[in-house]
């Protein structure tokens, strides 16, 4: 009863989220109750995504260790990847054992690369929503999960991802109203332009130029820039 009197309660949780930032507060409050380092909400990539940076949804991963995992294209051929798109089956992983088989060269970088980011182990869940589009959650750390935690964890990854798709279909229903210089400043951000930059090439001061980034990352439910971007161009606000 008291399993599932729990369930229900994240059930209750994951139908109350609004925005994709409640969802990223969850996450990241869950990430950290079960003593790990990151977590990562994805779309399995078609053909005509080769970096995470496009597939990925909400995620606390840094930056820079995003930025560095597509730089050296460590989802080409990624062994993860490649499950998932066979199988449905959630799995707990170890960098050092699911990347046996990649060669030399990335076997050692993207080993080097998560566990620098104390992101060595942890499982992946594959998931879908309603209209068959795939995709998975994953939470990383320095551990694996039993059994009881990974069936918790496939519960609370196939609502999030459920939730997550109705909030984006409603997005794409319901017009975001941006001003000129909140959709200039972020489809030069897309365009790879920091805010000194942006600035000049819009006559605007660096602290402007913040401000309407800010702004238009609020409108979009996002936490950071990159995800405003992400967000932007899949609900076709922006086309670079």
């Amino acid at each position: 009863m008291k399993l599932e009197a729990e369930f229900n309660r994240i059930e209750e949780v994951a139908a109350g989220f609004n925005t994709h930032y409640e969802v990223f507060k969850y996450m990241k409050g869950l990430t950290q109750d079960l003593g790990m380092t990151a977590f990562l909400i994805m779309t399995l990539p078609t053909v005509d995504f080769v970096e995470i940076g496009a597939t990925k949804i909400i995620t606390n991963w840094p930056a820079e260790m995003v930025d560095y995992y597509d730089a050296h294209n460590l989802m080409v051929d990624s062994p993860v990847i490649r499950r998932m798109l066979r199988s449905t089956s959630p799995f707990n992983y170890d960098v050092e054992a699911i990347n046996t088989d990649r060669g030399e060269g990335k076997k050692s970088t993207v080993i080097e690369l998560f566990k620098r980011y104390g992101m060595e182990k942890g499982a992946y869940f594959p998931v879908h929503d309603a209209a068959g589009g795939r995709g998975a959650m994953s939470i990383s750390g320095s551990r694996n999960f039993s059994m009881i935690e990974m069936a918790k964890l496939l519960f609370i990854a196939t609502l999030i991802y459920d939730r997550l798709s109705q909030l984006t279909l409603n997005e794409k229903h319901k017009p975001i109203e941006f001003t000129r210089n909140e959709l200039d400043c972020l489809r030069l951000t897309a365009g790879g332009r920091k805010g000194a930059e942006i600035a000049k090439l819009l006559d605007l001061t660096e602290n402007a130029v913040n401000n309407h980034i800010g702004s238009a990352i609020k409108k979009l439910g996002c936490t950071t820039r990159t995800q405003a971007v992400v967000s932007a161009l899949r609900l076709n606000i922006l086309r670079v």
